[in-house]
This record gives C-alpha cells, structure tokens and sequence, in this order.
C-alpha cells in the first residue's frame, strides 16, 4: 500500500431494492476500488442440495474509496443509472468521509472467514452494554471498540455507518481503555 492508499478515504453509498452487487459490477467496470461487506450463507438449489455461498452482509450498502475528485465521482455514479444517496455529514450536506483506517479496521472485521461474526445496525451495536477496550494482541491489534460479555464469552463490537461487528475474542487480549 502506497503513501496516497495510506491518505484516501472512503465514501458510504446506499442503493435500494438491492442493487449493491450491480453498482459493484458498474464500478468494477469503471475501475474503481469498492467494498461490499460479505457473508457466507447456505443456499438450496432446485434439488435441495445446500451450497455455501457469499452474500451482502446489509443490503444495500456499498463503500467506494476516494481515488479521485469528489465532483468526478458525483459525475460517474449518475452514469449508473441506479437510485442510490452518498451518506452526507448532517447539516452541511457534504458527503461523509470515511477515514482509511477506519476502513480497513472494519474490512477486516468483516471478513467472511471469521467464525463467530455477528452483523447488526449500530443502533443495537450501541445498545449493548460494555467497556471501551483497544486490542493489544492478535490480528486486530490496534483496534478499539466496546468489549461486550454474553455470559462467559466476550465479544469485540465496532461500529461504522449503520452497521455494527460483533466477533468472538478473548478478554485477555483487551485493555480497557478510560472513557
């Protein structure tokens, strides 16, 4: 990753009826680095055999890095032709940036592979009680976010634009950090 990919930040787009995969293709096509959270579900085929296959963890939310002007990019999604809004910063109307590390923080917490993912909107994220803790080991050490307990397990909560991460880890690799 170069210096400029270290600098970028991102954009939050939502579509309707689903049409996060088709802006994706668009923006494949077009060159352009996006990011769709995703899952693995289980899928039956007209003969009932289950298939595991990946999924949009939320529809209808797609992340477009900033790799250019945002007037070229305001130009480039109206070529698409889908319904879609830019998540904008309340009162000024400025579309919301999101830094790179918050990105890349909440990429790798999204990865299909992890066992013991959960997904939900922040708002039940911010509703579950906990302690603000930074990772000290581990692949996500780095990170902070709220530890919540569910009986004798622990879990890492982070949170970003509407979409709340919840993933199994171990409390010994928190440090709870003063509020």
């Amino acid at each position: 990753m170069d210096a400029t990919e270290q600098k970028s930040s991102w954009y939050a787009i939502r579509t309707f009826n689903c049409q996060e995969l088709r802006l994706g293709e668009f923006l494949t096509e077009k060159g352009k680095d996006f990011f769709i959270p995703m899952t693995y579900a289980e899928r039956r085929n007209r003969m009932g055999q289950t298939k595991r296959v990946l999924v949009p963890v939320v529809h209808n939310l797609l992340f477009l890095r900033k790799d250019e002007p945002q007037k070229h990019l305001m130009r480039l999604l109206t070529e698409c032709n889908l319904p879609m809004n830019v998540f904008r910063k309340e009162g000024t109307g400025e579309w919301y940036e999101i830094p790179d590390r918050q990105m890349l923080e909440f990429r790798a917490l999204c990865d299909p592979d992890f066992k013991d993912t959960l997904f939900m909107t922040s708002e039940e994220a911010d509703a579950k009680p906990g302690k603000l803790v930074e990772v000290i080991h581990g692949p996500f050490a780095g990170m902070t976010g709220k530890l919540h307990r569910v009986k004798n397990s622990f879990y890492f909560i982070k949170t970003l634009v509407g979409v709340g991460v919840m993933l199994r880890i171990s409390r010994w690799y928190c440090r709870v950090l003063d509020s």
